[in-house]
């Protein structure tokens, strides 16, 4: 029993070390990609342009569906064959919610490779594909409006 108590209370010890050791090598990691990240300029232009962007995309969200309330919503429309989505006013939100998720991923992705020689070229590539998508999806929360309350 008295050695059942040791291996418990050892291993606690040691997970609780490891654990320990774990969060002090992801925080260093964390600390110093963040660095590299922010130091270059360029990565602050992309981000606050991304922040605003990602802002006026919640706000075009939030007003149509406070417009729209419980009616019905047309979510899409097609050229060809006209209405083709309808559906709650609440799926105007998948569209900031998909751009949020994506800016977080390429957030993620850069700060991987923070410390490497293709760094410059990766935050122009994935910086100015992140404010493209912003930008479309503003325009295509503006193409919801334009069809649910002008058309």
């Amino acid at each position: 029993m008295l050695l059942l108590m040791y291996l418990y209370s050892f291993s606690i010890y040691y997970m609780a070390f490891s654990f320990f050791g774990f969060w002090y090598n992801l925080k260093k990691n964390l600390s110093s990609s963040f660095q590299s990240y922010w130091r270059y300029t360029p990565n602050r232009w992309y981000f606050f342009s991304i922040i605003i962007l990602q802002f006026l995309i919640w706000f075009f969200a939030y007003r149509i569906f406070s417009l729209t309330g419980s009616e019905l919503f047309v979510s899409h429309y097609n050229v060809d064959f006209g209405i083709d989505g309808i559906g709650s006013a609440r799926r105007v939100f998948e569209v900031p919610i998909i751009t949020l998720i994506i800016t977080i991923f390429n957030f993620i992705f850069l700060m991987r490779f923070g410390r490497k020689d293709i760094f410059h070229f990766l935050v122009h590539a994935v910086g100015l594909a992140s404010v493209a998508i912003q930008f479309l999806a503003a325009l295509s929360l503006m193409s919801l409006y334009l069809i649910n309350f002008i058309a």
